[in-house]
């Protein structure tokens, strides 16, 4: 894994952040507003350097589909619904 940037740190400080807060993946415009960052593009391509090095998982055609990795130790981060077993049975 290579090393983080200051700024792919600041977008992975605020998915992590988000994910807590709303118990959901945030959308890459809001991660654009959140982190200040001045172009579409630059977010998706911070995104994409922090799924190279395998800090953060993406969900192909999902809006919300980021998820933060498991990082040395930590419980990994999941924004997928949480189903009770033999809930409606």
């Amino acid at each position: 894994m290579g090393k983080v940037t200051s700024k792919q740190q600041v977008v992975l400080d605020f998915i992590q952040r988000y994910v807590a807060e709303h118990k959901k993946a945030p959308l890459i415009r809001e991660i654009q507003e959140g982190c200040s960052i001045t172009s579409y593009k630059s977010a998706v391509d911070r995104l994409n350097a922090l799924e190279r090095k395998g800090l953060i998982g993406r969900r192909p055609n999902k809006h919300r589909g980021i998820r933060v990795k498991k990082i040395s130790g930590e419980p990994e981060i999941s924004n997928e619904p949480k189903t009770l077993q033999g809930a409606g049975q």
